[in-house]
């Protein structure tokens, strides 16, 4: 049971760099044939240019994929490495997520309409979405600013519970 962990991650790794194969070459050709070969006198150099940009883009990340992931094994059969876990959240994971739009812009755009490029739009979208809120806190609120804040507002909640627990067992005479 040496390894377990180890080759399950590479038999994981082992299948999803076979499913990304199949989509890739699927993707590729199902464009090509359609929107290239079939629909070629619609076929504009500006639709050129998106699709060996698009398509050069997803195949680099394609390329990382395989040499991040694909596990390596010793001369008798042993596993020496298993490889980068590529069901890792992170880089890894974005790297999916714009493979899978590429193939959704792709597909779209051979059979529905050229619109669908500006779905491309999303990618830079979300990383502004992720971006923007750190650059915030690391410019805007961190430094004197949250000091101040906390200063103005009074005793925090811990602060606050000592204090309760100190006065609890005295009695406070008024008049």
């Amino acid at each position: 049971m040496a390894n377990a962990s180890s080759k399950k991650i590479a038999a994981a790794n082992k299948q999803t760099l076979a499913n990304l194969q199949k989509g890739f070459v699927i993707v590729n050709a199902v464009y090509f044939l359609w929107r290239i070969v079939y629909h070629w006198n619609s076929f504009t150099f500006s639709q050129f240019f998106l699709y060996i940009t698009t398509g050069g883009l997803t195949f680099m990340f394609y390329r990382l994929l395989i040499s991040s992931g694909t596990p390596t094994f010793g001369a008798d059969g042993s596993l020496i490495s298993c490889g980068e876990d590529l069901n890792s959240e992170g880089l890894t994971a974005y790297m999916f997520d714009i493979i899978y739009v590429t193939w959704f812009v792709h597909i779209t755009t051979a059979f529905i309409s050229s619109k669908f490029w500006l779905v491309y739009l999303v990618i830079p979208a979300y990383a502004a979405y992720k971006l923007v809120p750190m650059a915030m806190s690391y410019f805007g609120k961190g430094g004197s600013n949250a000091s101040e804040e906390t200063k103005s507002e009074g005793p925090s909640k811990r602060q606050a519970k000592l204090e309760k627990r100190q006065n609890k067992g005295q009695v406070k005479y008024s008049r």
